[in-house]
């Protein structure tokens, strides 16, 4: 009697245990479901209707850092991808200056054939690769192309003056030029868009604005500190017919005055070294591979882009041209920057990747 009184005692707490268990077991098997229920059931029933559409933001890796989160969008494109033996895009592109190609200035010594509008007095210095590169020739005029042009070298320039004048925007050009040109004088820049003319106010009145990147080599001297290699670049900024000028000779007008202006890190600019040539850091030649040679310009500021690392500028609103300006590229050979070619070196040329402006969104106010 006493050994079925205990089996009962031991059976009772047996179940009681198995109970407890079980039901606690059960609790927590609830409290997993009815949580998991919850997150799903929040994620079905969450109201999508006003969530923002928003577009994929997509950087463009060609923008300097400096620009990857401001509001500047592609506005004019030329990837150069053209046949080989056509002529550059006559409705981007003028194949003359302003002046046209009867007037040289600093002594250069080239002709710049105007083939887009059927110049024939001496070669055609543009032509096309198979990797979608403009490539722009310089070399010697014939006796016969010498007589009918007055200069021995003959050149391409392209400008950008009916297609891409803007005011605000980043400009960039990719570029290899060969090295070891005696005499050889390329060139990525910017001109005023009213070439004499009473709509040319330029920088708060100031006249005939000019913003270089240059690409020199020649033992040079005149101006800009001479001589030239093609381990740095000068760059320069020019106004007033280049009566003043911030280069890699200062700061001055043309009877030798100083001045004095700032760079955007508060580096000054005199009439000392002004602003100077771009140099790799570890004396790398910059000729013979590709580089991007970019200008940020706005009415406030111009700062100098080389691959993409700004490398110089002017932060004086004072003097900055406040009139729409347009690209230029072109090779210039000899005269008083790059002094005496040596004919042995041409032809030669020069290769233009992409030319490309981004500009900022119009404001909808």
């Amino acid at each position: 009697m006493r050994f079925n009184v205990l089996l009962v005692v031991i059976l009772f707490v047996i179940n009681g245990c198995s109970g407890d268990s079980s039901d606690k077991l059960k609790d927590e098997t609830l409290t997993d479901t009815v949580e998991q229920d919850s997150i799903v059931n929040n994620s079905d029933t969450t109201d999508l209707s006003d969530t923002p559409n928003y577009d994929p933001i997509i950087v463009d890796s060609r923008l300097p850092e400096d620009l990857v989160d401001s509001n500047y969008v592609l506005t004019f494109q030329d990837d150069f991808d053209q046949l080989p033996g056509t002529l550059p895009d006559a409705s981007k592109w003028l194949s003359q200056l302003p002046w046209g190609p009867s007037v040289t200035i600093n002594n250069e010594r080239q002709y710049y054939t105007d083939v887009l509008n059927g110049d024939t007095n001496a070669p055609n210095p543009f032509d096309f690769d198979e990797n979608s590169n403009l490539i722009i020739t310089v070399g010697l005029n014939s006796p016969a192309q010498v007589e009918a042009t007055g200069l021995d070298y003959y050149s391409g320039i392209l400008s950008g003056a009916q297609s891409t004048p803007y005011k605000d925007g980043y400009i960039e050009a990719k570029i290899q030029y060969k090295p070891g040109v005696a005499g050889f004088w390329g060139a990525f820049w910017l001109l005023h868009r009213y070439y004499d003319s009473p709509q040319d106010t330029g920088a708060n009145g100031k006249r005939r604005t000019e913003i270089d990147w240059e690409f020199v080599r020649g033992p040079g001297g005149e101006f800009l500190g001479g001589p030239y290699d093609t381990d740095r670049i000068p760059v320069a900024y020019h106004y007033d017919d280049g009566q003043w000028s911030i280069s890699g000779s200062g700061f001055k007008d043309t009877n030798g005055s100083p001045g004095l202006s700032v760079q955007c890190d508060g580096t000054e600019i005199n009439n000392v070294v002004g602003i100077g040539p771009v140099q790799q850091l570890n004396g790398e030649d910059l000729a013979g591979e590709w580089h991007r040679y970019g200008v940020w310009k706005t009415d406030y500021f111009i700062k100098w882009y080389l691959d993409g690392e700004m490398v110089a500028s002017v932060c004086d609103p004072a003097i900055v041209s406040q009139i729409e300006m347009y690209p230029i590229i072109n090779i210039a050979v000899g005269g008083n920057f790059p002094g005496t070619p040596d004919p042995t070196n041409y032809p030669t040329s020069m290769l233009v990747d992409y030319i490309l402006l981004w500009e900022p969104i119009a404001s909808e106010n």
